[in-house]
């Protein structure tokens, strides 16, 4: 009798020990901001509304879903499925995609863990570490990922943490049908972490569709002093003649989000395709003060020199951001940011054309400079 009381007991206990070997978590972030910007159009009128290029300052507005099952002997499994949209109409952000922010499903142990699906480049992941703000949202401070990209489709990815090391080894498949190489991407990256000082580097290689190819090298330090982090890092991209990004059109490769979208209504940015080789060399000095528990400086510089056969162009932009925590979940902040651009890069911000190609189509018809302003609320679940 004992023991049938037992084994009943047990039966009766099987469905919470299996619920407590497995979890799924909803998280997600909300930031949503009062915009003031100038020079937004080819006329250089003001634009006043919510949001920089539909995104707050600080952060991309979404929404994820987490699991984690545990198979026993230190093994695990489990899933991502995260969903960008944005906050001023509700709409989807990343090309429209349900869960274009992640959508992977994972495996692995005690020596790594492996990834399949859309995941985040090894460059953005990298960059995270020693950006001042993690990598922004708004194109301000965003704009370096136009360089990298942010986003693989098809891909796989194995992560290794060992002491203070962490590696990324990532590859994504083309999907090209007679090509092993056309749209595929390979890249590794590493991370030290010890104390104070954080220290990052990266390699990234992509080919897009007509496997003409960008190779992409990283390199960052962050450096914490006291109530203060000093951030540095440097990004090197070499494409090759005609090399295309571009999302959703005929010639598009594995990195995503690479496309155009400086303002509110300019179409031709950083990311255009040239027709001859180019250069891009990146620069981000930045920092951040933790004045009391509750208030948050940060400020940076980003400056990216752009070099190709018969064009010198360069474009910078400065930033400033105080940020009150209103509690653990809840911020609000006001940021100001400066953009400038020189030589062949003239007229990139607020233009309205759409052919321009590096200097073979029609010239940039928009401003040097643009100043932005914008007030915002995060709250982060």
């Amino acid at each position: 009798m004992k023991s049938q009381l037992k084994l009943a007991a047990l039966a009766l206990a099987l469905p919470a020990i299996a619920q407590a070997q497995s979890s799924v978590t909803l998280y997600g972030i909300i930031d949503a901001a009062l915009n003031f910007q100038t020079h937004a159009n080819p006329a250089g009128d003001s634009f006043i509304g919510m949001q920089q290029g539909n995104e707050g300052f600080l952060s991309g507005s979404r929404f994820g879903l987490k699991g984690v099952e545990d198979l026993g002997g230190g093994a695990k499994a489990g899933f991502t499925l995260e969903n960008g949209f944005l906050a001023n109409n509700g709409r989807l952000d990343q090309q429209g995609q349900l869960f274009g922010r992640q959508a992977f499903v994972t495996i692995g142990n005690r020596f790594g863990d492996l990834a399949f699906g859309r995941q985040y480049t090894t460059a953005n992941t990298m960059l995270y570490y020693v950006d001042p703000l993690g990598v922004g949202a708004a194109p301000s401070n965003s704009w370096m990922v136009y360089l990298t990209g942010q986003r693989y489709d098809n891909a796989v990815t194995y992560t290794g943490k060992f002491g203070p090391f962490m590696g990324i080894a990532e590859y994504a498949f083309g999907g090209v049908a007679g090509s092993f190489q056309a749209r595929s991407s390979a890249s590794v990256g590493l991370k030290y972490a010890d104390g104070p000082i954080t220290l990052v580097g990266d390699a990234q290689y992509t080919h897009d569709s007509a496997s003409r190819l960008a190779r992409i090298y990283i390199a960052g330090v962050k450096a914490s002093v006291g109530p203060a982090k000093l951030f540095a890092n440097y990004i090197y991209s070499h494409r090759q003649a005609g090399f295309d990004s571009s999302n959703g059109g005929t010639d598009t490769a594995s990195i995503t989000s690479m496309s155009t979208g400086a303002t509110p209504t300019s179409v031709a940015a950083i990311n255009s395709v040239f027709a001859t080789s180019r250069r891009d060399d990146f620069f981000t000095l930045g920092a951040s003060y933790l004045a009391t528990p509750a208030i948050t400086f940060t400020g940076s510089v980003m400056l990216d020199r752009t070099r190709a056969d018969a064009f010198s162009g360069t474009r910078a932009t400065a930033y400033g951001v105080a940020d009150y925590a209103l509690s653990k979940r809840t911020d609000t902040y006001l940021a100001f940011a400066y953009d400038w651009v020189r030589g062949d890069w003239s007229g990139l911000l607020g233009n309205s054309t759409t052919n321009y190609t590096g200097g073979s189509g029609k010239p940039l018809n928009g401003n040097d400079n643009q100043a932005t302003l914008m007030v915002g609320l995060r709250h982060t679940f």
